[in-house]
């Protein structure tokens, strides 16, 4: 592969930005990015497509790896009572939805007291030497992510593309349109690699996704009341900066706490965190617009 792409890249050299973009591709680093990005992307399509049972599981896995990567970048992997707290939180969340929507908002209310639990315990062991307020991360982190993910499984499986097609445009378009064309940073203070190049970039891709599947919504399963084009490209705009948001948020969380990625699980992309933090926002975002689109048209 590295000797296919030398070739064209020598090839190319009287064109800078091919030349560039061939670059970037021989890196090993980009090429298990892309890699990883395909198996991950696989997994979530094949479990979308599925539904049920898969879907929920795939999403109750990804919800308590990426509470436990939150829960480790504040208060340090060796925490075994603090994690199980949030794996069982998790569990509540996620398995609740579709039987009682009060069992989801009781695990979530109680993250809270479940972390002043394992606060208490450990100061009961004698083990314990972390204040209260370190535990704070438990209860927003259930907010941030396994109460995000779960709104997910009350789409159907055209929206559920939608989301993750939106979210994984808005960040390729912003990585390599920002990795050949970025000149300009964007927020320096909180992600230097970040270019205006790259969110316009990324702002063509998913809008371009947004109009495509707004194209097709006729011929698919669908619960969004019906939009015309420019909407659809209004939705893509507006799941961009979701996105956007969303990785600069988590961005300005590792700066906070001196981490460059959230874990290593995904070779190429770091933490289970790493890949989600535009699709947390992203996803709410969609859930917003179709609850004002519906109650706009009346329906």
């Amino acid at each position: 592969m590295n000797t296919l792409v030398t070739r064209i890249r020598a090839s190319l050299k009287k064109n800078a930005c091919l030349a560039r973009a061939a670059a970037a591709l021989q890196k090993s680093g980009n090429l298990t990015r892309i890699g990883t990005a395909l198996v991950f992307s696989a997994v979530t399509a094949g479990a979308v497509a599925c539904g049920g049972l898969p879907l929920r599981l795939l999403v109750l896995v990804v919800a308590c790896i990426g509470l436990l990567e939150f829960l480790a970048m504040h208060t340090g992997p060796a925490r075994p009572g603090l994690k199980v707290a949030g794996v069982v939180l998790c569990a509540a969340i996620v398995l609740s939805q579709g039987i009682d929507p009060l069992v989801t908002l009781a695990a979530t209310v109680l993250a809270a007291p479940a972390a002043g639990l394992v606060v208490l315990y450990g100061r009961f062991r004698g083990r314990d030497s972390l204040s209260v307020t370190d535990y704070a991360p438990l209860f927003f982190g259930t907010v941030y992510i396994p109460l995000a993910l779960q709104l997910g499984l009350y789409l159907a499986p055209a929206e559920q593309f939608l989301v993750i097609l939106g979210a994984v445009a808005s960040d390729t378009g912003g990585y390599y349109a920002g990795t050949l064309f970025g000149r300009h940073k964007l927020c320096p203070r909180i992600s230097p690699l970040k270019s205006w190049e790259g969110f316009v970039g990324g702002l063509v891709l998913c809008t371009a996704v947004c109009l495509l599947m707004g194209a097709a919504a006729g011929h698919l399963q669908w619960r969004f009341p019906h939009l015309p084009l420019w909407a659809w490209a209004l939705m893509g705009a507006v799941l961009h900066l979701a996105a956007v948001a969303g990785d600069l948020f988590e961005s300005a969380v590792k700066r906070g706490l001196g981490r460059k990625d959230s874990g290593s699980l995904l070779p190429g992309h770091g933490g289970m965190l790493d890949r989600l933090d535009s699709f947390l926002f992203v996803l709410p975002a969609y859930m917003l617009i179709r609850i004002v689109t519906r109650l706009a048209q009346g329906s």
